[in-house]
């Protein structure tokens, strides 16, 4: 019989997609079969799968899962997302979960939510190929967007590419109505950040009976986020409004949403008022958390009302923001430009892309200025250095490097 042949764990997550921690997990779980330990690390044979738990059954990185509607019925998706933790006590929240698992899939949320995307995907990568659907899916969508800030674009793709495949199994299954809500909002979740078409999938507003509390309350966002896509502001304001109205607790991550995508819409109706209310409804629960990256992921849409609440009163918190509206959106540009051949303008200052919105949107320079707490000669000098990094010379060649 001919020996097996062995890769590092290394060779191995190159070949897999994730990262030599995981592999390590897997291996130590008995998950890769004919895995040996070797001093600190492992020896995985060439062309090895993970299984689940060590069973026989192989279920590859890449290949479908038999059992993937097999759900813990103890088990949520997104545990911290879905929770009404104690505004100021995130971490003992965390702290406190019992279930090993849920904890760390609740504190890859935590990171990924208050900025450190490094984090986010360490502690979540090795639940990319769960066999618990609850766990693959989660861990997944925060590491799709994770990756984007990471500047790794081609593990945000398989992450994308998993939740599609995962939503697929279970749309085909005798799958429970709740996992079906579960696989049908992630999809919707990843359709709209990325602002690309939405896959050929059920409506979102049909399952919303079928989420738990957080989950629902995030669909809104969902839901909300969508009509003001589609430039329906009014529609977008509406659902927020409900969302936030009808939820009887309070789910902090989802509230802090919610009150970005309403201010979001209150913007582009010109309720400047009215929207800086929601900014400072949703940076009250947000920051005893350090809940940074739902502002910093929304900083062109909310046109201006960062550096109107932030650059001033909290310049520290301003700055963190910035480098994580720089990076998601880099990364963000990455994957949107291509698939929707449309390319965001990425070589404008955050500042100069608030205004570049603005100005697309049909404010007067004047407005504008007024709007930012600036001079009108700030505003005039500052669309001229747009024009002129983007290489056009009118206003009417401005839209096609905007946001929709």
């Amino acid at each position: 019989m001919n020996k097996p042949e062995f890769e590092t764990t290394a060779q191995a997550a190159v070949r897999l997609g994730v990262t030599k921690r995981a592999v390590q997990k897997w291996a130590a779980e008995g998950r890769i079969p004919g895995a040996v330990k070797h001093g600190n690390s492992w020896l995985i044979p060439q062309n090895a799968v993970v299984t689940k738990s060590g069973e026989s059954g192989q279920y590859g990185i890449l290949s479908s899962i038999p059992d993937v509607y097999q759900l813990d019925p103890f088990r949520i998706s997104m545990p911290l997302l879905n929770s009404s933790y104690p505004i100021g006590k995130i971490r003992e929240y965390i702290n406190a979960i019992s279930d090993e698992d849920d904890r760390n899939i609740a504190l890859g949320e935590y990171f990924f939510f208050s900025g450190y995307a490094d984090q986010a995907v360490e502690i979540l990568e090795p639940y990319l190929n769960s066999p618990d659907p609850s766990l693959r899916f989660s861990s997944n969508l925060i590491c799709s967007f994770a990756n984007l800030s990471r500047g790794h674009i081609q593990l945000a793709r398989f992450s994308m590419n998993q939740l599609h495949d995962q939503l697929q199994a279970v749309l085909h299954s005798e799958a429970p109505p709740h996992l079906h809500a579960i696989g049908i909002f992630t999809a919707h979740a990843a359709s709209v950040l990325l602002h690309r078409p939405i896959p050929d999938i059920p409506r979102l507003d049909e399952y919303l009976y079928y989420l738990p509390g957080g989950l629902k309350l995030y669909a809104c966002y969902i839901l909300a986020h969508r009509a003001y896509l589609e430039g329906d502001y009014q529609k977008s304001l509406n659902i927020a409004d409900l969302g936030i109205a009808f939820c009887p607790n309070v789910y902090p991550i989802a509230s802090v949403y919610v009150h970005i995508i309403a201010a979001i819409a209150l913007i582009n109706l010109k309720r400047i008022e009215e929207a800086k209310r929601h900014i400072d409804s949703a940076w009250k629960i947000a920051k005893p958390d350090d809940i940074l990256e739902p502002f910093g992921e929304h900083h062109g849409l909310l046109q201006g009302l960062i550096e109107i609440y932030f650059r001033d009163h909290d310049p520290e918190v301003f700055e963190r923001m910035n480098k994580i509206t720089y990076a998601f959106s880099a990364g963000w540009r990455k994957i949107h430009n291509p698939d929707t051949n449309h390319p965001v303008a990425d070589n404008l200052t955050t500042t100069e892309f608030t205004v570049a919105m603005l100005y697309n949107r049909g404010w007067l320079k004047k407005e504008i200025a007024a709007h930012m707490g600036v001079s009108f000669h700030t505003v005039n000098a500052q669309i001229k250095t747009i024009f002129n990094k983007l290489g056009i010379s009118n206003k009417d060649e401005l839209g096609q490097y905007m946001l929709q």
